[in-house]
């Protein structure tokens, strides 16, 4: 327990609920935030916003798919969950379904016992349905637009067939309280409010990212609309009076709105912190961040209305609700002198071949930084104007960025030495991928055309300029992205379809097709850094698959949980059981697992974060890459030990117990662990130390002695003695009839 040193805005947990065994997805407060509803994958808890106790369930939930959103009925006495292309209302103390609609996107409207629904529709105004993946269940026109219908609240029974219909749409949102649906319009750059009421003369509010998709959300009051542009920027619409102020910023994740007639609250959720902004027109600032009070990664937020109570899901399954002080919160925002604004934080943008390289931009100078993976040394800058897209030469001498329409090649060392180009002079066509060839005056580049790929080549002539000396045209009948490897040697073009295309460059000095084994599972391969072999992880059958990209050999299969991140080694490991690893980072539990790629042997795991990964050559080290914890680099220099070591200070892998003790470096013991806590024990990568003058810890709880016995929970084994005798004692007046 810490005593001293806590600082002041730290939340208090007000409650922690431990009702689920998988990460909680979603949970949602009921309108007057006496209840809240939490859901992981199959279970749905209905639980008491004061003391966290589950009123109602758990209920198990009988659906295929997982839940994509939740809301609670006006009166909070049912629950819609909606799913992929349905929804259903649940009687939430029996947790039995009452009736379900079909749908894309539902909500409760709370001046009458109705529901609303969009459904998408083709350029013939037939209702289509949508999948994740943008397709159509029906044959014969594309999604361009959506119808809005009612039904009655009571019992499912359609009301309305079309409220009104909107053409030329991307995305969608109800507003909480069901008075608005916001759509956004591709073509116009514009985000339309459609008011439910009377649905007339929508208002719009425009956006200058050009053909970004936003993901809307409203406040939970329903009187702010956001639109987060991931990567980009958020904008902040206040309904009454439509004043509008924006935030730059890349956001990995949608982000939770509270407006109140004195600020504008932000609550973002990361990775593995939670953080506050107070968003005007006049500037954003940080007021509050923090690295929550759990040991588990954070997978949902949801404030209250008033902001002085957040609802944190986590991946173990918790749920805790925090109390935060605004008061104090907006006194101490004075003090800050940290905004979002002024920061001028570097972001990664790629590693080069070897791993040896990592090219990190500012966010607002545009400048490019080329840092040494393994001291962490500046080797190179330079600014760039357009793009943050790059790749990098075999030599590493050269880098390649591209935008949507323009490529830029430089010399890493001589930044003034560079030369840009447009290969495409049409504004629809997309540059998606760039790589250099191993002679380095050779680029392959793949853009993208409505649902067609263009493969080219452009040779560089002098140093002035490129010319293309090749072009290739794949069509196909659905959306389609291509996969270029890094030598540029192999195109993977991904498609809805069952089967992947999968072209090679042969020795006519062309791309050909190639036929892969199992081809059918392949949906967003990585590559090795040489660009000789590629693999992908499944979830339709939860393998991971690799493949020889020259002959479409399938030469590695195995099963292991979701995959997160991967990354495939180079040949030169040395004294290693193969020549080839792929290390894999699986977000649940936050773990990096370090297989055989032949074989499927698990070598090793790594507990920690790394949402970018690579091997660098020539060495036996991973580095790796989160937002929130920077790099870090691994030592796999000798597989066939216990332990691991960090490199550069980096954070210290705790191993596995041995007769209790928990390993550290070189094999020493750090602590004992008593055996009445050695169940599901998960040892966190340590997160801070504290010193002498900063804090101090209570240890009036803690059994401390010289030996392991003098640390035992001895109520503990009172129990397991006591157990033990009335087991005794049971087993004998069962057995002594037996014997006389």
């Amino acid at each position: 327990m810490l005593a001293e040193g806590k600082p002041s805005q730290w939340p208090m947990v007000v409650f922690s609920a431990e009702h689920h065994k998988d990460r909680v997805r979603h949970i949602v407060f009921a309108p007057d935030e006496s209840t809240f509803a939490s859901i992981s994958f199959d279970i749905l808890c209905v639980c008491d916003s004061e003391t966290g106790h589950c009123i109602s369930g758990p209920f198990k939930l009988p659906y295929d798919g997982p839940v994509n959103n939740a809301c609670f009925s006006p009166d909070g006495k049912h629950l819609l969950l909606e799913l992929e292309s349905y929804a259903t209302v649940l009687d939430i103390m029996m947790g039995k379904e009452k009736f379900w609609i079909k749908g894309s996107d539902f909500v409760f409207i709370c001046h009458n016992r109705r529901i609303a629904s969009t459904h998408w529709i083709d350029e013939d105004g037939k209702v289509i349905r949508r999948t994740c993946w943008g397709d159509s269940e029906d044959e014969g026109g594309d999604q361009t637009g959506i119808v809005v219908k009612l039904w009655d609240a009571s019992n499912g029974a359609l009301i309305c067939n079309k409220l009104f219909e909107v053409n030329d749409v991307a995305v969608t949102r109800f507003s909480p309280d069901g008075r608005f649906l916001a759509v956004e319009r591709i073509s116009e750059h514009a985000i339309e409010l459609w008011n439910l009421e009377d649905n007339k003369d929508p208002r719009r509010f425009l956006y200058p990212l050009g053909n970004k998709i936003p993901s809307l959300r409203f406040s939970p009051t329903s009187d702010s609309l956001m639109a987060t542009f991931w990567g980009e920027a958020m904008y902040l619409w206040r309904l009454n009076t439509q004043e509008m102020a924006s935030f730059s910023w890349n956001f990995g994740h949608v982000s939770h709105v509270i407006y109140s007639p004195l600020t504008n609250y932000v609550f973002i959720k990361q990775d593995v912190t939670v953080e506050i902004w107070d968003i005007s027109t006049t500037g954003s600032k940080l007021i509050w961040e923090t690295n929550p009070p759990t040991t588990s990664p954070i997978c949902s937020t949801y404030p209250s209305h008033d902001g002085h109570r957040l609802l944190v899901g986590c991946e173990d399954g918790s749920v805790r609700m925090w109390d935060l002080d605004l008061e104090n919160l907006a006194m101490n925002q004075a003090n800050t002198m940290d905004t979002r604004d002024d920061a001028d934080i570097p972001q990664f943008i790629g590693f080069s071949h070897s791993g040896k390289i990592v090219a990190t931009q500012l966010k607002r100078s545009h400048t490019i930084e080329f840092l040494d993976t393994t001291t962490g040394e500046v080797e190179a800058r330079m600014d760039i104007d357009d793009g943050i897209e790059i790749a990098f030469s075999f030599d590493e001498d050269q880098a390649v960025f591209w935008s949507r329409s323009l490529i830029t090649v430089c010399d890493i060392k001589h930044p003034d030495n560079r030369v840009s180009f447009s290969p495409w002079p049409r504004k629809d066509v997309q540059i998606w991928q760039v790589a250099f060839r191993k002679t380095c005056n050779d680029l392959v580049i793949c853009a993208l055309y409505n649902d067609t790929a263009l493969l080219q080549v452009w040779h560089r002539q002098d140093p002035a300029g490129f010319e293309c000396t090749y072009s290739l045209t794949i069509k196909s009948e659905e959306s389609l992205y291509p996969v270029l490897a890094p030598d540029g040697l192999t195109v993977v073009i991904v498609s809805l379809l069952p089967s992947t295309k999968c072209h090679s460059w042969n020795d006519t000095a062309q791309f050909c097709p190639v036929d892969f084994d199992d081809q059918k599972y392949i949906h967003w391969p990585k590559y090795s850094p040489d660009g000789k072999l590629f693999a992908c992880w499944s979830c339709n059958d939860s393998h991971v698959r690799v493949w020889d990209t020259r002959t479409g050999q399938l030469v590695g299969k195995f099963q292991t949980s979701r995959v997160d991140a991967m990354a495939i080694s180079p040949t030169l490991i040395q004294h290693s059981p193969s020549d080839r690893f792929i290390a894999l980072w699986h977000r649940s539990g936050s773990t990096i697992h370090l297989f055989d790629i032949y074989t499927g042997h698990l070598c090793a795991q790594i507990l920690g974060p790394a949402y970018h990964m690579a091997f660098i050559q020539d060495t036996t080290k991973l580095v790796c890459y989160f937002p929130d914890f920077g790099l870090r680099i691994w030592d796999i220099a000798d597989l066939t030990d216990k332990h691991w070591h960090s490199a550069h200070g980096y954070e210290l892998m705790l191993q596995g117990m041995t007769d209790g003790w928990v390993m550290g470096r070189d094999d020493e013991p750090l602590f004992w662990v008593p055996v009445e806590h050695r169940d599901n024990l998960w040892v966190p990568p340590p997160k801070a130390v504290y010193g002498i003058a900063q804090a101090s810890v209570d240890l009036s709880y803690s059994r401390l002695g010289r030996k392991w016995t003098e640390c035992i929970d001895k109520e503990w084994l009172r129990e397991v003695e006591q157990k033990g005798k009335e087991v005794g004692e049971l087993l004998e007046t069962k057995v002594r009839p037996v014997l006389s």
